[in-house]
């Protein structure tokens, strides 16, 4: 799939999500994309997630539209479908296999390699302070202090798509570590066996003459 057609597929579950018809999405997009799609252009939109040919090329406005409308983060229309459903992402440099959808997913949410430049950049726009509006009607631009604060929780949802990658979802994860668990007790039962085993009896002498009783005269000389 390509990133178009992973925002087409994205915008029917968003619609699904908010529990409206097209018509009804139609009407909540308006005021954003600055016209009302028609059914028949809706309805194409969302196929275009399935039709290679006729692909519905999105822009930045558009993407920002379908934030406003839906009320739903931009990354949320850039997530790929699940890996189950096993659709590799399109790119020039992609083979005929496609990209790991994570590819698109490190994009949005960011690597622990990256983040620190966009923490850095809403730092400066949370410490920035915007000039008075000229006219008393509007109101000046907002810089929200816990800007960089909300990239913990992007990352940690990168985490948890990342484990899940390697373990499977919750139950399956809680699963494997148990079995884990139980390998490394067998592993230490097995050593300490082993080492039993191997183990030679000692010369008793030395205990038995740290425990008999010596008969040594006042001066401390041996009789």
């Amino acid at each position: 799939m390509t990133p178009n057609q992973i925002v087409a597929h994205n915008v029917a579950r968003a619609r699904e999500l908010r529990r409206w018809t097209q018509e009804q999405a139609a009407d909540a997009l308006a005021p954003y994309l600055g016209a009302r799609l028609s059914g028949p252009s809706f309805s194409a939109l969302e196929r275009s997630a399935w039709t290679p040919g006729r692909v519905k090329q999105f822009s930045a406005d558009d993407l920002l539209a379908l934030s406003r409308g839906f009320d739903l983060p931009v990354g949320y229309f850039l997530t790929p479908p699940s890996p189950e459903f096993d659709a590799g992402l399109h790119a020039p440099d992609a083979g005929v296999n496609g990209l790991d959808p994570i590819v698109l997913l490190d994009a949005v949410l960011g690597t622990p390699e990256n983040l620190v430049h966009w923490e850095a950049k809403l730092r400066a726009y949370s410490a920035s302070i915007a000039p008075m509006p000229k006219s008393k009607r509007r109101k000046p631009n907002v810089s929200p202090a816990d800007l960089a604060d909300r990239l913990g929780s992007a990352l940690g949802s990168r985490g948890q798509s990342v484990l899940r990658q390697c373990v499977g979802e919750v139950d399956d994860a809680a699963d494997v570590l148990e079995r884990m668990a139980e390998v490394l007790r067998a592993w230490d039962q097995t050593a300490a066996s082993a080492t039993a085993d191997k183990a030679v009896p000692g010369d008793t002498r030395s205990t038995v003459a740290m425990t008999s009783p010596r008969h040594d005269d006042d001066q401390g000389v041996p009789r």
